[in-house]
């Protein structure tokens, strides 16, 4: 099964700042509108039960965030951890928090499966409210 694992950084100063951020809003007939998140990702829907939000507010916090990927992140850390870019604590360090989102192509229906179309360059930092600082995709044995 191929899985894929994406990661944007975004200038919120706080965890209510960076939860509006990613919060859809609703029309009086229940349709969902997109999330600033959303709209500055070009994402048209995501699945949002795979994503993850994470306030950076130092260095050491960041550290910890790319060690929690690296180790903790994934259910096969043996493949996904060396798919992770050596400089990401280096693209993450301009941004106050990240947003990473998971999807896979799974037999059993694919989950946030844009993902895996998404261009690799992020957009020059402060120029966008959201930047895709890196994207990583690995494979695993389906059971």
């Amino acid at each position: 099964m191929k899985h894929v694992v994406a990661v944007w950084g975004a200038n919120c100063r706080s965890e209510e700042e960076l939860a509006a951020f990613v919060e859809p809003g609703y029309t009086e007939d229940g349709e969902a509108i997109p999330s600033e998140f959303m709209s500055g990702a070009g994402l048209p829907w995501i699945d949002e039960d795979f994503m993850e939000i994470h306030l950076l507010p130092d260095e050491d916090s960041r550290e910890a965030f790319v060690q929690y990927l690296k180790q903790d992140y994934a259910s096969d850390p043996g493949r996904f951890a060396p798919q992770v870019p050596d400089s990401l604590g280096e693209s993450i360090a301009p941004y106050s928090s990240v947003i990473v989102l998971y999807g896979n192509d799974s037999r059993y229906g694919s989950v946030n499966e844009v993902l895996f179309s998404l261009a690799e360059s992020g957009s020059e930092v402060g120029q966008q409210p959201v930047a895709l600082i890196a994207k990583t995709v690995y494979e695993t044995e389906e059971r």
